[in-house]
């Protein structure tokens, strides 16, 4: 499938990740006519950062990210200007084929789906719950209890901890791309202990 495409910096949108934009670009503000009518999903690849100062000032091919999440706008506020704040939601995984910059004024990617492999759901289980309990304890000193705002689900639940974990672009592709469920909680489990040693 072709999907429009919409860089947007360092950010790594999870499935069922809402994600506020302000889309002020006139190419962006043309792909996001495009959206809105048509209904299609489009792709905010990850820009990866760089140690390079002269890629540093350019997003080109070699910065995006292979993998993304497909991005569903849920909601548009039109400014008088003529830019615009949107809100979109994560969905399917994808991974980019082929860029074509030359059809229209932004890229466009061949993608396909990615669904994540099976994993043992009693060991997927296990692995979450010890992976939210210690999530839970560790951000109760910054915002409280916030058990009630942990969706059931688990690839939201995975998505909702990460996204809370504020991690940096590659720390949130490697996330993203793990090959199954329990893969994931693993690696938010080795993140989770990270983080709690620089707070210590």
């Amino acid at each position: 499938m072709e999907i429009p495409l919409f860089p947007v910096g360092e950010i790594v949108l999870l499935p069922g990740m809402a994600l506020p934009l302000h889309v002020f670009e006139p190419r962006y503000r043309e792909l996001l006519g495009r959206v809105r009518t048509s209904g299609e999903p489009f792709g905010i690849p990850c820009v990866l950062p760089t140690d390079d100062p002269v890629k540093a000032q350019r997003i080109d091919d070699s910065r995006l990210a292979r993998f993304g999440t497909l991005a569903h706008l849920t909601h548009v506020d039109y400014l008088p200007d003529g830019t615009a704040n949107i809100v979109v939601v994560g969905g399917e995984r994808y991974e980019i084929l082929e860029i074509d910059h030359e059809k229209f004024p932004y890229a466009v990617a061949e993608v396909r789906i990615v669904p994540l492999e099976p994993s043992d759901p009693q060991w997927v289980q296990a692995v979450a719950k010890e992976v939210l309990d210690r999530f839970l304890v560790k951000i109760r000193s910054r915002f409280g209890d916030v058990s009630s705002e942990v969706p059931e689900d688990l690839l939201l639940k995975a998505s909702f901890v990460a996204a809370n974990l504020r991690l940096g672009g590659n720390e949130g592709q490697r996330v993203l791309e793990s090959r199954n469920l329990l893969e994931r909680f693993e690696i938010l489990s080795e993140y989770i202990g990270v983080e709690q040693r620089q707070l210590n």
